[in-house]
């Protein structure tokens, strides 16, 4: 190739480049706009308006199937009220002979009018004309009926370049004022307007961005809507959905009494006889063991009745509570020392204790004990308290669930009261959310929510009566009233606490001539150890219990408040530390009716 072929070949290349940077410079066609927006409007004598929209809408290039109107139908008027605009006889058009099929849908307070083809596509610059009728739109008052109309809504989705609006009363009715605003809803001006000789208010506006609109409205002398009125739908509020009735307050009432009534009889027949003078009980009712004294008592297994029980095994001889010598102990260097602790207190109140069971006859053990000996041992026969800690809880919940099978077995209530409580906490439950529900439905649909308050208050009522359900029997009943009064000897803590050696053979050292050292656990088990206590340490006896070994010596004094934090139910020991813890467009310029926006689809 030569030198002049070189050369064309090099400038066609050169044109080709320059052709593809303009193309590059280019739009990718044109946006879709509004050019005209005209609105003829037509107020009559009954409150309605007629309204005819033109709208000529420019496709561009994009290939579309029509246009979409969104109107308005609902909006806010009181804190209980909306008012309608309600829409008919919708009609649409096209001039310029774009598919004018129409859909149109209402949904949630906004009427759809769907124009076009779905299997046709459309570009360019197509007219639409869309009319239709709206009720209730003119305000009646007297200082003159207005009627005001958002002629271009703040919903559309494209800029409109020229609007142009006229709005017509009732025939042979003059406007005595007018008025015309055009921005969104938080910037709005006036923009132009006239008022005709024909009685006819006409506005122009021009250049509106998408978002923005138009709103025109006209006074005219009262009288000129007479008997129009808005049209206004009542929506929730609780005064009219909790409205008071006979009818709903009757219901109500039934409902509670039907659902309070039998439970409140059953929960009256469990409850103990009422309390009043009782005869002193210097010894425990049947020979009942502490735990079982406890249960009965207040029909629950807790903590204290487990703590009770190991003070009772030992005092039976099963084990040996021996204190822990400070002095083994890891220093703490988290609580310095600040003088304000004596030397007898460290003494008597020690942080831990040691656990070491004996060989003694287990013969004679219920099967709750049995367990909580098994369960407290199950890692040697030796072992400190605080060792218990991380599995303390779940030692205790099978003692206690052991607990609840023995007084059933014993005959003194007639089922687990546990399993009683829980059932009957579930039924409330159940009766709550289901009033709950019922209420709430009601409410949304109705004026009769107050009737569905009584099945709420009836589940209230049943989560108070749930503790109260378990049923003791006539021999439990009995058990019960025994063990209040011997409470309340233990408490006063003013009986003749002393028996021969032969009565409680059974019993190890001490225990077998000072009930003093014996009922320590009925005292705890029944929740008066700390006036027990108070009232042993006041006679001042000179003993200690075989089963117990102080840290430092057998001194007297020290044993009773160290047994009174041992058996506390928030001992330390026992309890596990506390872990560180742990849009939517508006719709709507001016105030006014009417309004929404559109688009292309």
């Amino acid at each position: 190739m030569g030198a002049d072929g070189r050369r064309a070949v090099v400038g066609l290349v050169g044109l080709g480049v320059g052709a593809l940077v303009l193309a590059g410079c280019t739009d990718d066609g044109q946006a879709e706009a509004i050019r005209s927006y005209d609105v003829d409007l037509v107020a009559g004598a009954d409150g309605s308006l007629e309204v005819e929209e033109t709208i000529s809408y420019d496709f561009g290039d994009s290939e579309r199937h029509g246009i979409e109107r969104l109107i308005p139908e609902r909006a806010p008027f009181e804190q209980t009220r909306d008012r309608l605009y309600p829409i008919s006889d919708v009609v649409v058009e096209s001039p310029t002979g774009a598919p004018a099929d129409t859909e149109v849908t209402s949904e949630d307070g906004v009427l759809t009018v769907r124009v076009g083809d779905p299997d046709t596509e459309v570009t360019g610059e197509h007219t639409y004309v869309i009319g239709y009728r709206v009720e209730g739109v003119a305000d009646p008052g007297d200082a003159g009926d207005r009627v005001a109309w958002n002629a271009i809504g703040t919903g559309w989705e494209v800029p409109i370049e020229q609007v142009d609006v006229r709005l017509t009363g009732p025939a042979g009715a003059a406007p005595v004022a007018g008025d015309c605003v055009v921005g969104t809803d938080d910037a709005l001006i006036a923009c132009p307007m006239d008022v005709e000789a024909v009685g006819a208010v006409r506005a122009e506006a021009g250049g509106l961005d998408p978002g923005e609109g138009v709103t025109v409205s006209a006074t005219y002398p009262a009288g000129t809507f007479a008997g129009a009125e808005p049209v206004l739908e009542e929506t929730f509020s609780p005064a009219q959905a909790f409205r008071l009735s006979p009818a709903t307050a009757g219901l109500a009432v039934g409902g509670l009494l039907l659902l309070v009534v039998p439970p409140l009889l059953r929960a009256r027949r469990s409850s103990p006889a009422g309390s009043g003078p009782r005869a002193p009980q210097l010894t425990p009712p049947q020979d009942a063991r502490p735990a079982q004294l406890g249960t009965v008592l207040d029909g629950r297994a807790q903590r204290h009745e487990v703590v009770a029980t190991l003070l009772d095994l030992a005092v039976r001889g099963q084990l040996r509570i021996e204190e822990t010598d400070p002095d083994d102990a890891e220093p703490d260097d988290t609580e310095p020392d600040d003088g304000s602790a004596t030397d007898e207190q460290d003494e008597t109140v020690p942080s831990d204790w040691r656990l070491v069971r004996t060989p003694a006859d287990p013969r004679g053990l219920r099967p709750y004990e049995q367990q909580l000996l098994d369960d407290v041992f199950s890692d040697g026969e030796v072992v400190l308290l605080s060792d218990l800690q991380s599995r303390f809880a779940a030692v205790e919940s099978r003692a206690c669930a052991a607990m609840y099978r023995d007084v059933v077995e014993r005959g003194w209530f007639r089922a687990d009261p546990a399993a009683v409580r829980r059932r009957w906490y579930g039924i409330a439950t159940g009766v709550l959310v289901a009033g709950v529900v019922l209420t709430v439905v009601l409410a949304v649909t109705s004026t009769w929510a107050l009737a569905g308050t009584g099945v709420v208050l009836a589940g209230l009522v049943l989560l108070g009566l749930a503790g109260r359900m378990p049923q003791r029997t006539p021999e439990g009943a009995g058990v019960h009233e025994r063990a209040a009064a011997f409470r309340e000897q233990l408490a006063a803590s003013d009986g003749p606490w002393s028996a021969d050696a032969d009565q409680m053979a059974d019993l190890a050292g001490a225990a077998r001539t000072d009930l003093r050292v014996r009922y320590l656990p009925h005292a705890v088990a029944l929740g008066v150890a700390a006036e027990w206590t108070t009232g042993v340490q006041a006679d001042g006896p000179d003993t200690t219990p075989s089963w117990y070994v102080p840290a430092h010596g057998a001194g007297y004094v020290g044993v009773w408040p160290a047994l009174l934090a041992f058996s506390a139910p928030d001992n330390p020991a026992l309890s596990p530390p506390a872990s560180a813890g742990s849009g939517t467009g508006s719709t709507y310029v001016g105030g006014a009716a009417g309004g929404g926006g559109g688009g292309s689809w």
